[in-house]
């Protein structure tokens, strides 16, 4: 029997100081490859609607300062969807830090450094499977005007 899952929006997490005229958009995108008229591979991101175990999901996040005075401490976190494994990080502009949680957003840090522990108490390095939160934490203020886009990649398993 073939699972399918209907992908949503996610939600977002900025911390840090007042982002009332931060604007921040979520897809969730998937890859199709055609053949064009000329017999060349095109590959294209539509918008997901429903896929299935072994699909690839690609959640972009748009953000845009909207305001007059630049936006300091801007930090985008979003979760890695139920039944989903994280890939990898897509698109990250220079200036973001990207940080990886395998703990359910407790702690973050690099993919490397990350650890879990099992049900017999033991510690092992984490993998791919065991990531929660992906976390851009932006270094320098988000000018007014600024945009641009951060996104990673997920599998359904």
């Amino acid at each position: 029997m073939k699972r399918t899952l209907t992908i949503t929006v996610l939600v977002l997490l900025l911390a840090g100081a007042a982002f009332a005229d931060v604007e921040l958009n979520t897809m969730a995108l998937t890859e199709i490859t055609t053949t064009n008229e000329a017999g060349q591979e095109v590959t294209t991101r539509v918008e997901a609607g429903k896929v299935v175990p072994g699909d690839e999901v690609i959640y972009t996040i748009t953000f845009a300062n909207r305001g007059t005075e630049p936006a300091a401490d801007v930090v985008i976190t979003n979760p890695v969807p139920e039944h989903m494994v994280f890939t990898k990080v897509e698109e990250s502009p220079s200036g973001a830090k990207v940080s990886i949680s395998a703990d359910g957003g407790s702690r973050y840090d690099a993919p490397r450094n990350l650890t879990v522990t099992d049900a017999k108490g033991q510690t092992r390095p984490a993998k791919a499977s065991d990531f929660t939160h992906v976390r851009w934490t932006f270094q320098n203020p988000l000018e007014p005007g600024a945009e641009g886009s951060v996104s990673f990649r997920a599998q359904l398993q």
